[in-house]
């Protein structure tokens, strides 16, 4: 039942009508008892509009995806020293007007990595990619037991700016981060060789860009009993995957990502813990979280 005093929460982004996480959410709102909903907004308005509306409706959190992760950083009133670090932001959380943003990407693949795969550590750590979700992953490994990130970015307009900010969580952290170009395939291979887990953040392989990220030819030199990461959730077995299976790796796709994230950002407004086992279940027909 919704009441006149009921808190609205919900998801910014376009497109938007298939989302998950208001199922998700709601399902949380329920196991704390709390009077709120959560709702898709599906906008392509600006980031100034989108700031301006949170505060003028009193929205008290809500998630954000493409386009907005990078242009509303600057619109905030205070960011954690995650979102700083990723320069992406996923949460924001409406306290009295004031908004404050994290980024809870990084440790929602690696908290459904454990709880997955919870004998697993993982030193040695290779990325296709280096967009908002792989930042948001790599910031988040060194709190995870990652000593070391290879990562493979295109060469294209972003290349140096990436670097620059990499470097920065490098520094921050400790955490060892290579950096190489997309197409060195003798990199990649010398990266997969040394890896304990791979991971492809870029979005080939999802529906609307079908295809693998990596060359079929270099997955033997990934050493037999690493595990194979995809942060794409739709399909939930895209053909990196397959080809990984068929060649007996340990697979994840990105639900458990996509889960935990988004309990993270459920603490984050309400200060009350997700209880995410039946959110697995229901949304994987039974399984469990991996």
């Amino acid at each position: 039942m919704i009441s006149g005093y009921t808190a609205l929460y919900g998801l910014i982004a376009h497109p938007a009508q298939h989302s998950l996480s208001p199922f998700i959410h709601n399902t949380g709102f329920h196991q704390i008892q709390m009077d709120a909903r959560y709702a898709v907004f599906d906008s392509q308005a600006t980031p100034a509009a989108i700031t301006s509306a949170i505060k003028t409706l009193g929205i008290r959190g809500v998630n954000l995806s493409m386009p907005y992760k990078q242009s509303l950083v600057p619109l905030v009133d205070n960011l954690t020293s995650t979102a700083k670090l990723v320069g992406a932001i996923n949460t924001i959380k409406n306290e009295a007007g004031r908004l404050t943003a994290t980024n809870t990407d990084g440790d929602g693949f690696w908290c459904a990595l454990q709880k997955a795969h919870p004998q697993r550590r993982y030193r040695s750590v290779t990325i296709l990619g280096a967009g908002g979700a792989a930042l948001a992953v790599i910031e988040a490994a060194v709190r995870y037991g990652v000593q070391q990130v290879t990562v493979f970015k295109r060469a294209n307009a972003t290349y140096d700016s990436v670097i620059q900010r990499l470097a920065q969580i490098s520094l921050a952290s400790g955490l060892q981060i290579i950096v190489e170009p997309y197409d060195d395939q003798l990199a990649l291979a010398t990266a997969l060789q040394n890896a304990d887990c791979l991971i492809n953040a870029t979005n080939i392989g999802m529906t609307a860009t079908p295809g693998n990220p990596l060359p079929i030819n270099l997955l033997q030199y990934l050493p037999e009993d690493s595990l194979v990461a995809d942060l794409i959730y739709a399909p939930r077995e895209t053909a990196f995957l397959k080809t990984a299976q068929k060649a007996h790796y340990q697979i994840q796709n990105g639900l458990g990502m996509l889960i935990e994230q988004a309990a993270l950002s459920f603490e984050f407004w309400t200060n009350e813990s997700m209880t995410t086992m039946p959110i697995y279940q229901h949304l994987t027909g039974g399984n469990d979280a991996s």
